[in-house]
């Protein structure tokens, strides 16, 4: 039997209709080993499945060690450090079944720090590096440094055992503003240096990453092969549930306008269908109902997104709740209060985060918040 999965990134038969982009990073992967490749942006709103999709790629290239790291709510340099060398670490045995490698690492450890910095040699010039960087986090030296340090200790374990590295960062974008463009230069001069890492920066600012992909004041300007990843089309989203539900046309066709193509939502509301309707004769009042539902559920992430925004500032919320009714400027500043030309600067920021896009005017990116607005707060988008 075929399900609907959601919450967690979605493999084999689960994972469809991203033939394209998937073939497209292979392409640029396989071309590692014999001194091509290039750095990656994976680009996409949320819940168009970013994730899924590095989940997905096939590391099966000889010599080439995938690492995942998601970058989310990762509080400073100095534990993303720690948690990509301890990544790089376990997927390198992984890949290769060098357990002795981690056993040296384990036995240097144990060892006292003056003895095992004694005996510095280019065959355990890792190993080094790897306590350098546990006597850095003991001792708390800078913690830009400490990153840099990481990043080349993996360009270390990478030459010394004749390897190659991916780099996958999801939610990039999340460090990336937060720790500054000052960060991102310094991140770019540590990347230019290295022969045998390779970097996939993923994340659902899309503002902000095509900002870093196309911008002439980016550091990582026309460094980056761009990937883009937007909402299923109807027919995927059709064949997909077709496989799964007894569901007419008609209804089909709501189900693909209320799910918006965005591949989170057609799973999640496939499975409320499955799971309340049994999956078989699927009506339109079966999809709607459903359709409520799945807006309740996702009450809590909702509310938490919008509290957010308001602590930021208030006009974040004061505008989404206008967005819900007007998707231009003008409007939008007369319906707030606000002095048009202040607009950019807070559409700039809703649209670097994801939350915004501009197409014919401003409109949120995510079909099932607008949604979430207008039912919650329907008096004021009214009033709007």
């Amino acid at each position: 039997m075929k399900y609907f999965i959601y919450g967690r990134p979605v493999t084999g038969k689960y994972f469809v209709g991203r033939e394209g982009e998937i073939e497209k990073i292979h392409g640029i992967l396989s071309e590692i080993p014999v001194g091509g490749g290039n750095n990656l942006a994976l680009i996409g709103l949320r819940r168009t499945g970013k994730t899924s999709l590095l989940k997905n790629l096939r590391f099966d290239f000889n010599g080439i060690v995938p690492v995942f790291m998601d970058c989310y709510g990762i509080p400073s340099q100095g534990v993303l450090a720690t948690q990509l060398v301890n990544a790089a670490i376990g997927s390198y045995v992984e890949k290769t079944g060098d357990g002795a490698y981690r056993r040296k690492i384990e036995r240097a450890i144990k060892q006292k720090t003056a003895d095992i910095l004694s005996r510095i040699s280019e065959a355990e010039l890792s190993v080094t590096r790897y306590m350098s960087i546990r006597i850095g986090l003991k001792e708390r030296i800078d913690q830009q440094q400490l990153l840099d340090n990481a990043l080349n200790y993996i360009e270390t374990l990478a030459k010394e055992k004749d390897v190659y590295f991916v780099l996958m960062l999801d939610e990039f974008a999340d460090v990336a503003i937060r720790w500054g463009v000052e960060w991102v230069k310094r991140l770019r001069g540590v990347i230019q240096h290295q022969e045998r890492v390779f970097y996939i920066f993923s994340s659902s600012a899309v503002t902000y990453m095509t900002e870093l992909v196309y911008s002439r004041d980016s550091a990582f300007y026309r460094q980056l092969t761009p990937i883009k990843l937007g909402p299923f089309t109807a027919d995927v989203v059709k064949d997909y549930v077709r496989q799964r539900l007894l569901i007419g046309e008609e209804s089909l066709d709501e189900y693909v306008r209320l799910t918006g193509g965005f591949p989170d939502y057609m799973q999640r509301l496939g499975h409320i269908i499955m799971h309340t309707c049994g999956g078989r004769n699927v009506t339109l009042r079966d999809i709607k109902d459903c359709y409520e539902e799945m807006i309740l559920d996702l009450d809590s992430e909702f509310r938490q997104l919008f509290g957010r925004l308001n602590e930021k500032s208030a006009r974040y919320g004061e505008i989404i709740l206008s967005l819900a009714r007007n998707s231009r400027p003008s409007g939008i500043a007369k319906d707030i209060g606000m002095s048009q030309s202040s607009m950019p600067k807070y559409l700039g920021y809703l649209m670097s985060v994801g939350i915004v896009e501009k197409r014919e005017g401003y409109h949120l990116t995510d079909p099932l918040f607008k949604s979430w607005i207008e039912r919650n707060f329907s008096a004021s988008v009214q009033r709007h």
